[in-house]
């Protein structure tokens, strides 16, 4: 049985990264070339059902958009992925349950209810995320690009760290860095080393997952993008605090992450191989009166948030003012002991 389960799941795995790259119909969303918003559905695997307010269970689609109070939950062998604020995507494993409680950029929060569920965070290294994430026992705060696993057990929750930072809400001065595990009870937590052990197909997953929507990111159309850009309005998609944008590839049937700084990649190590300069300069000379589709050198690979030189700004030049709602907890305190399993302290209930 056992050995038929993980050949289920293997199966389940191989069928989702190969339907990222078939070519299908994108109905609808080929209308929506760039968002900003949270919530949208952007792959399923298996049965998934949401639940709406007043209204009884159904089939999710990958068409669907998820809005605040949406019951989401999988069965065996099902998996969701869910778009949050631009570059950060959050996957739901089998047999779990999720309520998007918040979609709105500025105060996203997540409520999973059981199972386990894997949010991979892009930004800049000065960029603060501030995704909440909430279980019975804690609610978390993911404040840095990484990965992040959430296992939501009876009586526990587990947060593993593979990379990144991220706080108990209320106590920011508990760090939780990368390479951790904690496990955080009704009045303690306990952080360990992450471990090979802790890995498995879910995680595989989400990874070829992260892969994949780089990959979606370098396909894009620079032409057609640039084209629905003129035709949209600047003013009207990319005012407000952002560092990227959802756009849409109807080649891939999926939303990737158009960052508007080049260089960046998925904290799986994927570069994402195109920027939006929100000002209209071309590298190395050339201006436009509407926002361009850059192509990143091949030399940028590996650094964050800046702007090449010759890129009409200067390499310093900052175009997107970005979010600080709240400074990064100090390196001070007992946060983050290094010693595996030792105790913490007491973490109030959420």
């Amino acid at each position: 049985m056992k050995c038929a389960r993980l050949a289920i799941r293997i199966s389940a795995v191989a069928a989702i990264v190969a339907a990222l790259f078939s070519i299908g119909s994108a109905q609808n969303r080929e209308k929506f070339g760039i968002s900003a918003k949270a919530g949208g559905v952007n792959a399923i695997v298996g049965r998934v059902m949401v639940k709406r307010t007043g209204q009884a269970p159904q089939l999710l689609s990958n068409r669907d958009d998820l809005v605040a109070g949406d019951l989401v939950t999988t069965g065996t062998d099902s998996l969701v992925e869910v778009l949050l604020n631009p570059g950060s995507y959050l996957r739901l494993g089998e047999n779990s349950e999720l309520v998007l409680a918040d979609t709105s950029l500025d105060n996203l929060l997540v409520r999973l209810n059981r199972g386990s569920a894997i949010i991979e965070a892009t930004g800049a290294d000065d960029t603060q995320l501030l995704i909440g994430v909430v279980t019975d026992q804690q609610r978390m705060m993911i404040v840095r690009r990484g990965i992040y696993r959430i296992n939501a057990l009876p009586g526990s929750t587990e947060l593993l760290v593979q990379k990144g930072r991220a706080f108990p809400a209320n106590d920011p001065s508990q760090l939780i860095k990368s390479g951790k595990k904690v496990t955080l009870t009704g009045s303690a937590a306990f952080v360990a080393k992450l471990e090979k052990s802790d890995r498995d197909l879910f995680e595989n997953w989400s990874r070829e997952r992260g892969k994949a929507l780089a990959r979606a990111n370098d396909r894009l159309s620079a032409r057609t993008l640039t084209g629905y850009l003129e035709s949209a309005g600047w003013s009207a998609e990319f005012s407000g605090r952002r560092w990227g944008l959802w756009t849409f590839n109807p080649f891939m049937s999926c939303y990737t992450f158009l960052p508007f700084r080049y260089g960046w990649s998925s904290p799986y190590g994927s570069f994402y191989g195109q920027y939006l300069n929100p000002f209209g300069y071309y590298p190395g000379g050339g201006t436009s009166n509407q926002p361009v589709i850059v192509r990143n050198p091949p030399s940028s690979g590996g650094s964050f948030g800046g702007y090449p030189s010759g890129s009409g700004g200067g390499a310093t030049r900052n175009p997107i003012s970005v979010p600080t709602v709240m400074p990064l907890p100090s390196n001070a305190g007992p946060r983050d002991p290094d010693g595996g399993g030792r105790r913490v302290g007491k973490i109030d209930s959420p």
